[in-house]
């Protein structure tokens, strides 16, 4: 073979690379790969345009009653389409990833038949849907239920809940009544209402007092929904939490041997009165900050009176909360009505003991060692006697 012959097979060849590289460049610019502006997909949370509520967050929300009166069905129930490719509105409609919502106010929590709800939902099946409960899940779903499945980010709008919630509402065989808005002074209903639900108790803004007039039974279904942590039997074992049999009135950190955060045995120091057991059920992050405590807290302060007044009856020895919002006036047995406070410190020792009848909760009142100096006698006995710590 000559060289012309190479020369022709060379060029064929090169030939052949030429035009293939020339279709990949065209290809290449017309079927081109643009990466998107932002990866990935958005679990969409409804916008918060709600504009002129500045820096909106919850704190500042109106009560939902008084945003209910406000509410526009027909605009909840276009929030509602942004909802519909998790859950069917209509009657008998099927679950989709989330259960079917017709006439769920009023509902029970994980109420469809069948449905694959999670662990954590399964555990509030106690609680209802009302507008509250509502309005916080829709704002908050893990939030609102530490541990639930659902990925949705929330509606953070105020206005926005409520036209869903008014929507939804309205979306049933029977809607309930809108509860009646507060009056102008009483706007912020948690916030605020230490006062109102504390009144009934006399306590005028007591939180003891809301305790003491709270229903027990209540208190110990909500408990349910901290079983899955805590034992409360006597003697009952340690689980993810320490058992809670007798809390009130002991010291925190209290239970031999379990393993407490050390943001916790910081705080060994204190007890567990009605006040603190609020607070760190309110919010136990921010009441023992570093606490590894996961649980989100109860919002609801006539659940965590309920709760309180449950784990105080839980007990060899309850604390004497009285009858009027002296919650811890137990030391001045004297009886907390008593006119006279100056009379009750001094004559409480020896005569009264012997009847503190009027309280009722504390049969084992007669084994107050000292009742005078009050929060000495508590440390004394953190875990053996704990109507020695009924003053706090």
């Amino acid at each position: 073979m000559d060289s012309f012959e190479l020369n022709k097979i060379a060029g064929a060849v090169l030939g052949a690379l030429t035009v293939t590289l020339t279709l990949n460049a065209v290809a290449g610019l017309v079927f081109g790969q643009h990466e998107p502006e932002k990866p990935g997909y958005e679990v969409a949370a409804l916008d918060e345009s709600g504009g002129g509520d500045a820096g909106g967050g919850a704190a500042a929300a109106a009560p939902i009653e008084a945003r209910l009166a406000k509410a526009d069905p027909a605009k909840g129930e276009a929030a509602a389409k942004k909802c519909g490719a998790c859950h069917s509105f209509e009657k008998g409609g099927a679950a989709k990833a989330g259960p079917n919502l017709y006439g769920i106010v009023g509902l029970k929590h994980a109420h469809m038949e069948g449905f694959g709800y999670s662990a954590a939902m399964k555990a509030t099946t106690d609680k209802t849907w009302d507008f509250a409960n509502l309005d916080h899940w829709i704002e908050n779903p893990k939030g609102y239920i530490s541990g639930t499945s659902m990925a949705f980010a929330g509606i953070k709008n105020p206005e926005e809940r409520a036209n869903l919630l008014a929507y939804l509402n309205k979306n049933s065989d029977s809607p309930q009544p809108l509860p009646a808005a507060p009056a102008e002074g009483e706007k912020p209903a948690a916030a605020g209402g230490e006062k109102g639900a504390a009144a009934p108790a006399a306590g005028g803004g007591d939180f003891k007092a809301l305790v003491a007039a709270a229903d027990v039974k209540k208190g110990e279904a909500v408990a349910k929904k901290c079983g899955a942590c805590h034992s409360f039997d006597k003697g009952g074992p340690a689980k993810a939490g320490p058992n809670l049999y007798g809390i009130v009135g002991l010291k925190h950190a209290h239970m031999e041997g379990f393993g407490y955060s050390a943001a916790m045995k910081a705080t060994s120091d204190k007890v567990w009165d009605v006040d603190n057991l609020g607070h760190w059920l309110e919010n136990p992050k921010a009441y023992v900050p570093g606490t590894s405590m996961a649980f989100a807290g109860i919002k609801s302060l006539e659940e965590r009176a309920a709760l309180i007044a449950y784990l105080n009856k839980n007990s060899d020895a309850p604390v004497d909360l009285g009858a009027a919002g002296g919650g811890d006036a137990k030391p001045a047995d004297a009886k907390p009505a008593d006119p006279k406070p100056s009379e009750p410190a001094p004559a409480a020792p020896a005569p009264d003991a012997a009847k503190p009848a009027e309280g009722g909760d504390t049969p084992a009142a007669p084994a107050e060692p000292a009742p005078a100096p009050q929060e000495g006698a508590a440390p004394g006995q953190p875990g053996a006697t704990p109507p020695a710590e009924q003053p706090k």
